[in-house]
């Protein structure tokens, strides 16, 4: 957890579960939580082995905007029932007009038997920021240099001489 904000956001594509109590259960630690996402990072028992994430921090600042655009061209073509949700702490309130706008001239071209209109990817795209990436980037480095670090180079042995295999970072010495 070196060098991570004490606080920043974590994308999140899918809205599922797996609560505390369940990785709680499974033996893992969770190390990055909050009350709206529920745990977004969680360990096995030796902090090193097994790394799990409810979230998506090697997102980029488009990579949800993607995904919501697909989500709103499936309502279109009626793929599926309702108006796709905006993604929550992601547009500033500039970019939910603009995408409110699309909505009302996506809805008025199929009133006519238009075609879609363009999705207003280009004019969205520099009004997203990427507030999680620092940190998304500062986790997964200081994991591999953790992997660097006690892996043996010897294809045949897991660890460097002197890394026990049951507490790799020595948490309980």
């Amino acid at each position: 957890m070196r060098g991570i904000n004490t606080r920043f956001d974590a994308p999140h594509s899918r809205y599922n579960e797996i609560t505390r109590s369940q990785l709680d259960q499974a033996g893992l630690i969770a190390l990055i939580e909050s009350p709206e996402a529920g745990v977004h990072l969680a360990v096995s028992p030796d902090q090193f082995h097994i790394v799990y994430f409810q979230g998506h921090p090697e997102y980029n600042s488009n990579s949800l905007l993607k995904e919501y655009k697909r989500e709103v061209a499936r309502y279109f073509n009626g793929e599926r029932e309702s108006v796709p949700r905006y993604p929550e702490n992601y547009f500033p309130d500039e970019a939910i007009e603009v995408v409110a706008r699309y909505m009302d001239e996506a809805w008025q071209s199929l009133a006519r038997g238009d075609a879609l209109p363009e999705f207003p990817d280009k004019q969205l795209e520099p009004l997203v920021d990427n507030t999680w990436g620092d940190t998304g980037k500062a986790i997964v480095n200081n994991w591999l240099g953790l992997v660097y670090q006690l892996t043996s180079l010897d294809r045949k042995s897991q660890f460097m001489p002197g890394v026990d295999p049951d507490d790799p970072l020595q948490l309980n010495t």
